[in-house]
């Protein structure tokens, strides 16, 4: 009876494994996209350029609050200019893109005082004194400083879009199609 179940068992195995490799897709697969630390859209050289000043991470480093990621730089000579921070909240087998542009939406209908940044990404708004971005199944949210002058308006779009850059060469166009398909406009 053993026999009889071990050869069983082998040809059930052999099988499935002959079976695996034998389906030929035309439709390719998106692979999975890498996590996305948030200071490899913004780096400290990018922030310490826009911020005018010698800027460095926080000692709190990269920071994970359950569905985002970010970092902040800070002034290495105290008060020489405004910390900047970067998050990142970025689609997962566990956190649909559909979730992600609800909580971007759901960001942006909080703001009254919000104005539309046309040509960053595939939705940008500036509420200061963040900026924030949805592109490619990601929501980026970027601040620097607290005011609400045009000089800070440019600066956030210079951040906003350098970081858009960065995410359009880590995601690819293909899986970026197969997100959009997932969004709710």
């Amino acid at each position: 009876m053993k026999k009889i179940l071990s050869v069983l068992v082998c040809m059930g195995l052999a099988l499935s494994l002959a079976s695996c490799g034998c389906s030929k897709s035309k439709t390719p697969t998106v692979t999975a996209v890498d996590t996305i630390s948030p200071d490899t859209l913004i780096t400290v050289e990018d922030a310490s350029a826009v911020a005018g000043a010698a800027l460095l991470m926080s000692d709190d480093g990269i920071t994970n609050d359950g569905t985002a990621l970010s970092v902040t730089y800070v002034a290495r000579d105290m008060g020489a200019a405004d910390p900047v921070t970067v998050r990142i909240e970025q689609f997962s087998e566990t956190l649909p893109t559909s979730q992600v542009w609800a909580d971007y939406e759901n960001s942006r209908l909080q703001r009254g005082d919000m104005a539309f940044i046309e040509g960053i990404g595939q939705d940008c708004f500036v509420a200061y004194p963040f900026i924030n971005v949805y592109d490619r199944g990601c929501f980026i949210k970027i601040s620097a400083g607290s005011g609400d002058s045009d000089a800070q308006r440019d600066m956030l779009v210079n951040l906003a879009t350098k970081a858009v850059s960065v995410l359009e060469t880590m995601v690819s166009a293909e899986a970026a199609g197969e997100t959009d398909a997932n969004v709710i406009k």
